[in-house]
C-alpha cells in the first residue's frame, strides 16, 4: 500500500508540474509573439486584469543629487509603490496563486481601478532561479549561469518589459534572504563564496537591462550576520562591522557600474535595518541610494516609540540618514496575526506612512501586493488563504484552484491590513514627485552618433579606444555611451567619458570595437565601429609564464621550462580561466616560479593582472634573489580592476639576479580575501 501510494504521488506531481512546464511554455510564446506584433500591453485580460491602458508616468534616466533623486530636468522624484512575489513564483504556481507575474503587474498599474504605483519590486531569489523547496535558504552557490539565463529569459525579462510598457519603474532585487552569514564574524573574513554568487548575478544581469531607464538595481535584499545592533556614528564596534561590509560588497557595485549606469540601491547588515551606516562611509561609486527594512514586530516599531530616526534603539533606526542620501524603503508591511508582522493600520501603519511622508528623499515600496506571502495585501476568492506558500513547483505539487488563469483577487481592507490603506495613499500621491516629461517620457529623438573612433592602446589582452562624443537635442540629455566587442555589449561609459579600456581579449586577436549614444529616454544612435588588434603575448623579453594553456597549469612546468606550482588557495592550487592564472584567497595560498638562470642582463619583472577589489599589492608578500617584502614596497605601480602592467626594479629592490637557483614567489598569508587574476609574468 505505502509503495503504491507512494507511486501515485509521484505520478501526481509529474503530472501538475508537465502542466504547469506546458503552460509556462505556451505563455513564453504567446508572449515573444505579442512582442512582435506590438500586442502585449493589451494581453490577458480579464475581469482581474481588463483592457484599459493604465497612463503611468514618463520613466526617464534618474540621478543622484545630493540626498534627492532627479530626473534629467532637475526635478526632485518621489517613488512610490509595492513589492511582488518573484516573478518565477507567481508564474509557475499561477494556477494556485491566480494570476502571472505579468498579469499582477497589469492589475497594479490599472488606473481605472484606482492603483496608482510609480515604482513596482521585483525579488529575485536564488531559491527560484535554482529551483530549491520554497522557504529554504539554498546553498552558495544557488545556481548556475544557464539557470540564471533561464530565469531571465522565461520570467523576469517579460515581468521588467511590462513595467515599461506601464509607465512605471522597477527595482530588480537580488533577493537572498535566509540561513548565510556574509561574513564569519564582526571582524572577518567575508563569506567570498557568497560575494563571487552575487557578483556573478549582476556580471549577467547589470547588462541586460543597462539601456533601460526605468529600472533600478538593488544589490543585496538583506545581509543578515554579523548585524549591526547600535548606532554606527556613536559606536566604534558597529562602525567596523559596516567598514567590513563596504569590503563585502564594493566588488559588487564596481561590476555593476562597469556595465550599466542605473541607479544602484544598497543594503546594510542586520537585515537592512542599518542604513545608518552610510552617514559612516558611503560606498564608492555615482548614483548610489540605500535601503531600509522595516516591520511591526521591531522594537523602533513599537508604538510606545515609533523611533524610526534613533539608531540607538537595537541599531534599527535610520539616524536620519534621509538627510545625507536618498532612502528607499523597499520592504515594510503589517497584518494582524502574521508572526512577526503582527501589527494594525492604527498602531504601526498610520504612522509609519506619516514617517515616510516626511522627506522628499525617502522612496517606498509596500510588502507585499500578493495573496500569498506575507503580510498579504491580498485574498483569492476562489481557494483558501495560504501560509506563506502554495505547493513545491519544484520538487512536489501546485494546486490548481484556478484551472484557467486570471482569477480575481480581492483586495485586504480594514485596520488589521495594509491593502486598502496602501492603494490609497498611492492614489492620494500618485501626482507627487514624478518625473517631468521633459525628462524623457516624450523624447524620441536619438542623440547624434560618437565620431571619430580610434584606437589608442594595445596590449597583449586589452584595447584602449576614444571617441568624439555624441550630442542630443531630444530634452532627456544624453546618458551614457554603450561599448560592444564583435557586436555583444561589453560595458557603459558615462556620459561625461569619451573614451575606455577593453580587457580580458585574447592576445593576437582582431576585434570589431563599436560605440552608441544612449539618452535619457533610452533612444540610441547608430554605432561607430573601428577593428583593433591585440598585441601578441608579450611585449618583449623573457617570459616566465603566460598561462596560455601550453604548457597546461599545473602541469609543474612555465614557458621557461623550469618547476612551477601553487596550492591552499581557495580555488585549490589556482585555475586558468581564459587567458590568465585565477587565484581565490582567503588569507592563504601560495605561487612560485622558478627561473634557474642568470638574469642580470633584465632589470624589470612585470606582472601584468588584475584585482576583484584593486589595490591587492598591499597584501601579497614578494619573495626573489634574497629579498622577502611586501609587493607595494618593490613596486610603484598598483594593482587595479582592470588587466594592466605592474612593474618591480630589481635592481631597486635588491634583487641578487645572477643567482643559479632564483625563483619568484608569491605569498597570499595574512593579504585578506580578494581574486588576483595574472595574465603574465615577465622579465624586460
Amino acid at each position: 500500500m505505502s509503495g503504491n501510494t507512494e507511486r501515485n504521488r509521484t505520478n501526481e506531481s509529474t503530472r501538475i508540474r508537465s502542466k504547469v512546464q506546458n503552460w509556462s511554455t505556451s505563455r513564453r510564446n504567446f508572449l515573444r509573439a505579442a512582442v512582435a506584433a506590438g500586442g502585449l500591453a493589451s494581453g490577458f485580460s480579464s475581469v482581474a486584469v481588463n483592457d484599459a491602458a493604465a497612463a503611468g508616468i514618463p520613466t526617464p534616466w534618474l540621478h543622484r543629487d545630493g540626498n534627492l533623486i532627479k530626473d534629467p530636468d532637475g526635478n526632485t522624484v518621489t517613488l512610490r509603490g509595492v513589492n511582488i512575489a518573484d516573478p518565477k513564483r507567481i508564474d509557475v504556481t499561477a494556477p494556485a496563486r491566480g494570476m502571472t507575474a505579468v498579469q499582477v503587474i497589469d492589475m497594479l498599474t490599472n488606473e481605472s481601478n484606482g492603483w496608482y504605483p510609480r515604482m513596482i519590486r521585483l525579488p529575485v531569489q536564488p531559491v527560484d532561479i535554482g529551483e530549491y523547496e520554497p522557504g529554504s535558504g539554498p546553498p552558495i552557490p544557488a545556481f548556475d549561469q544557464s539557470q540564471l539565463e533561464s530565469y531571465l529569459n522565461d520570467h523576469l525579462d517579460a515581468a521588467v518589459q511590462r513595467c515599461a510598457e506601464r509607465g512605471v519603474y522597477c527595482i530588480i532585487d537580488y533577493h537572498r534572504h535566509r540561513d548565510v552569514q556574509w561574513a564569519e564574524g564582526q571582524s572577518g573574513p567575508v563569506n567570498t563564496a557568497l560575494q563571487d554568487e552575487v557578483n556573478m548575478f549582476w556580471d549577467i544581469v547589470a547588462p541586460r537591462y543597462a539601456d533601460q531607464s526605468h529600472v533600478l538595481y538593488e544589490v543585496y535584499n538583506e545581509p543578515q550576520e554579523p548585524g549591526m545592533w547600535n548606532d554606527p556614528t556613536t559606536t566604534e564596534w558597529v562602525a567596523d562591522i559596516w567598514r567590513l561590509w563596504l569590503d563585502m560588497a564594493q566588488p559588487w557595485v564596481d561590476t555593476i557600474r562597469s556595465h550599466a549606469d542605473n541607479l544602484i540601491l544598497m543594503g546594510s547588515p542586520s537585515w537592512s535595518q542599518s542604513p545608518e551606516g552610510a552617514l559612516v562611509e558611503e560606498f564608492s561609486g555615482s548614483d548610489i541610494a540605500y535601503t531600509y527594512h522595516v516591520y511591526p514586530g521591531h522594537n523602533v516599531s513599537a508604538e510606545s516609540c515609533h523611533c524610526w530616526d534613533d539608531a540607538t534603539v537595537n541599531g534599527e533606526g535610520v539616524a536620519q540618514v534621509y538627510e545625507q542620501a536618498p532612502l528607499f524603503v523597499t520592504e515594510f508591511g503589517w497584518e494582524q496575526n502574521a508572526g512577526r508582522y503582527i501589527g494594525g493600520t492604527d498602531t504601526f501603519g498610520n504612522a509609519f506612512l506619516d514617517w515616510l511622508g516626511q522627506s522628499d528623499a525617502i522612496h517606498w515600496t509596500a510588502w507585499v501586493a500578493d495573496p500569498v506571502w506575507q503580510p498579504v495585501m491580498f485574498d483569492r476568492p476562489f481557494a483558501d488563504n495560504a501560509d506563506d506558500s502554495v505547493g513545491d513547483p519544484y520538487n512536489g505539487t501546485v494546486p490548481e484552484d484556478c484551472p484557467n488563469v486570471p482569477c480575481e483577487w480581492s483586495l485586504n481592507t480594514g485596520s488589521g491590513f495594509m491593502g486598502d490603506t496602501i492603494k490609497t495613499t498611492l492614489s492620494n500621491l500618485r501626482n507627487d514627485g514624478v518625473p517631468g516629461s521633459g525628462g524623457g517620457g516624450g523624447d524620441t529623438t536619438a542623440p547624434t552618433a560618437p565620431s571619430n573612433l580610434s584606437v589608442t592602446e594595445t596590449t597583449s589582452s586589452s584595447v584602449t579606444v576614444s571617441w568624439d562624443g555624441s550630442t542630443d537635442s531630444g530634452g532627456s540629455g544624453l546618458a551614457h555611451y554603450a561599448v560592444s566587442v564583435d557586436g555583444s555589449q561589453n560595458q557603459t561609459v558615462s556620459a561625461g567619458t569619451t573614451s575606455t579600456t577593453v580587457d580580458s581579449l585574447a592576445s593576437e586577436t582582431s576585434y570589431e570595437i563599436g560605440v552608441t549614444a544612449v539618452d535619457g529616454a533610452g533612444n540610441t544612435s547608430g554605432a561607430v565601429t573601428t577593428t583593433a588588434a591585440t598585441d601578441g603575448g608579450s611585449t618583449g623579453g623573457l617570459v616566465i609564464n603566460d598561462y596560455d594553456g601550453s604548457p597546461a597549469w599545473s602541469s609543474n612546468t612555465n614557458d621557461l621550462g623550469q618547476w612551477c606550482g601553487g596550492g591552499s588557495f581557495q580555488n585549490g592550487g589556482g585555475a586558468v580561466s581564459g587567458d590568465a592564472l585565477v587565484l581565490e584567497y582567503n588569507n592563504g595560498g601560495w605561487i612560485q616560479e622558478q627561473i634557474n638562470q642568470d638574469i642580470s642582463d633584465y632589470t624589470t619583472l612585470v606582472l601584468t593582472a588584475k584585482g576583484a577589489s584593486g589595490g591587492e599589492e598591499s597584501g601579497i608578500q614578494f619573495e626573489m634573489g634574497g629579498v622577502s617584502t611586501s609587493l607595494s614596497n618593490v613596486t610603484t605601480d598598483s594593482i587595479g580592476t582592470s588587466a594592466a602592467d605592474v612593474a618591480v626594479d630589481l635592481e631597486s629592490a635588491g634583487v641578487d639576479r645572477s643567482a643559479s637557483s632564483l625563483s619568484l614567489r608569491l605569498n597570499f598569508w595574512g593579504a585578506g580575501s580578494s581574486t588576483l587574476s595574472i595574465q603574465e609574468l615577465r622579465l624586460e
